[in-house]
């Protein structure tokens, strides 16, 4: 396709999923069925385990949540660097059978559960330390990591067990989580977060995540990372043709996503560094 061509596509019914071509250096690859932790909805769910080349003895994980669009390029960009550094991935769908794009996604919230229970069933696997399991989103998937940081959430589905130890967020939708997170009461669970965003975010995150980081600061004593890239849009990371998208949560219901490589190449380097300090080294 000819450089900035453009699209206008409901979000959640273009980009399919990229096929893993043979030769791909990946020593295990399965599919997992799942069921949601919540018993009044208990969506029957499914992933991909991506295990690294030539595991010798258990490894960190992470469960990987996708976006309103579902499983995409974006995964992809991550999933070698992950495996090379010996970090296995859990690249969940959450939208098969659960919602078709935004008119009919569910709240947040409606995820956690089966956040959850994608992290009880990496530490099933005798193959996964269920010390070292950690949490990736986009967008809609990094607002979910978001939830599953909070206390109260982990106390609800996880009960007496710990939740996840790292949270990795690119464009979480910021905006709605600062002020649902204070008027919940909760607490952070503590463990380390870094979250990713553009300045030009359809969904307002150059205003809304450094306030977060300010409210986590003065108020919690949480230093949450968080790295900013001037002129970067909402999907920054997502290569495939320029699009203006309809999301009724965007300003003015759009959504102009863009492909920077310039940034995405940065986020998988920092990326990398964040889980191998605070994941792959415990």
């Amino acid at each position: 396709m000819m450089k900035g061509w453009k699209q206008v596509v409901i979000l959640g019914l273009s980009l399919s999923t990229l096929l893993l071509m043979p030769g791909s250096a990946f020593s295990s690859q399965r599919m997992i069925d799942f069921s949601s932790l919540d018993p009044n909805q208990p969506y029957r769910l499914s992933g991909t385990l991506y295990l690294p080349e030539n595991a010798a003895s258990p490894v960190p994980a992470i469960v990987l949540v996708h976006g309103t669009m579902g499983i995409d390029q974006r995964g992809e960009l991550y999933r070698q660097p992950l495996l090379d550094a010996g970090i296995a991935i859990f690249e969940v769908d959450f939208k098969t059978g659960i919602f078709n794009g935004p008119m009919d996604r569910p709240k947040p919230d409606t995820f956690l559960p089966m956040a959850f229970a994608a992290l009880k069933e990496l530490r099933k696997l005798p193959s996964v330390d269920p010390n070292r399991i950690g949490i990736m989103g986009f967008s809609l998937g990094g607002n979910i990591a978001l939830r599953t940081a909070m206390e109260t959430n982990v106390k609800r589905w996880m009960g007496n067990d710990e939740g996840f130890v790292a949270f990795v967020m690119f464009y979480p939708v910021c905006n709605h989580f600062t002020k649902e997170f204070e008027q919940s009461g909760s607490k952070l669970t503590g463990d380390p977060m870094i979250v990713f965003y553009g300045t030009e975010d359809a969904f307002g995150e150059d205003r809304a995540v450094p306030e977060l980081k300010s409210v986590l600061a003065k108020e919690y004593n949480f230093q949450l990372d968080t790295v900013e890239y001037a002129g970067a849009t909402h999907g920054f990371n997502l290569d495939a043709p320029e699009m203006t998208a309809f999301d009724p949560a965007a300003k003015g219901m759009r959504v102009h996503i863009k492909w920077d490589p310039e940034a995405a190449n940065d986020s998988v380097t920092k990326v990398m560094a964040f889980l191998r300090h605070n994941l792959a080294a415990k």
